[in-house]
């Protein structure tokens, strides 16, 4: 997206410049401080709207609302519709998530994700949030420039339309929980693009999940993108997947190629099992809970 267009959705909201303010109930008082908002990734080809949020409070369970609870944003700051909120409460937000949903916090802010448009991999400094009305919250892009950096630090200026943007709709995350609910995604980046850019992802992620980006596609897909692949890329992943749809993926190869690759595939991989290390490391598993 271009400047100019950006420049047209602004002002934005900066999930940074959100998470962790007080939420108001209607009476104007404290209910708590927003912990995170929960996006749904079902990639129906509609914009991605916030669906619930997350309220941490001292001393107290976590709260779990739908944004219908939501009367207004108010130059960032939420305000509820009403102050009662009995019945809201959970115990685990990572055990309270549906199929297909996510943290913004948690999963999109400061990691890296993989930019399918410019084949780059990059970090989020912050997502952009865009206020429709005072029903809905929609999620815009990330920011990935430096600038975005220092500006959380506190050292930079206010978002421009000149920032280092990546649309929500051209993103692969990279987060383990990103990860998966996009490969399940039907249209989510990762299954849009052609051969050529899904090659380019391969390279950028991890070898766990470039074996798993390749198992969920069409064997003859996942075989044009091997092709465009570096060899050494392409031979971990193919390693690191189940042996049956490894050789599905080979076998939609050409006679030639498919020779070449299962000759390959039969070989000691030269280091053993640190071949199989990418240069982007497994991340850690996430045992994420509120402040």
């Amino acid at each position: 997206m271009t400047a100019g267009e950006w420049g047209m959705l602004i002002p934005v909201l900066l999930l940074s410049g959100v998470i962790g303010r007080e939420v108001l109930g209607d009476d104007g008082r404290s209910t708590g401080r927003l912990a995170d908002l929960i996006v749904r990734v079902d990639g129906n080809g509609t914009p991605t709207s916030v669906e619930r949020l997350v309220i941490a409070r001292r001393g107290q369970a976590a709260l779990l609302l739908p944004w219908e609870e939501v009367a207004e944003v108010r130059d960032g700051q939420l305000v509820l519709a009403a102050s009662d909120l009995t019945g809201f409460e959970i115990a685990s937000v990572s055990d309270a998530l549906r199929d297909g949903e996510i943290l913004l916090a948690r999963d999109v802010l400061d990691t890296q994700v993989v930019d399918v448009v410019g084949h780059r991999l990059a970090r989020v400094a912050d997502v952009l949030l865009n206020p429709v009305d005072a029903a809905g919250l929609e999620v815009l892009g990330v920011d990935v420039g430096f600038r975005g950096v220092l500006r959380r630090l506190g050292l930079g200026a206010v978002f421009t339309p000149a920032e280092d943007v990546v649309a929500w709709a051209d993103l692969h995350l990279t987060s383990e929980r990103g990860h998966m609910v996009q490969l399940s995604a039907e249209r989510a980046a990762v299954h849009r693009v052609d051969p050529s850019a899904l090659a380019a992802v391969l390279s950028r992620v991890n070898t766990d999940d470039a074996a798993e980006i390749l198992a969920v596609k069409d064997p003859a897909a996942a075989a044009a993108a091997v092709e465009q692949t570096h060899p050494d890329v392409a031979e971990r992943a193919l390693r690191a997947m189940p042996e049956a749809k490894a050789a599905r993926i080979v076998a939609a190869m050409s006679l030639e190629r498919a020779r070449r690759w299962r000759d390959r595939l039969r070989r000691r991989p030269f280091g053993g099992r640190r071949f199989l290390r990418s240069s982007v490391w497994r991340r850690p598993h996430l045992n994420w809970r509120l402040p």
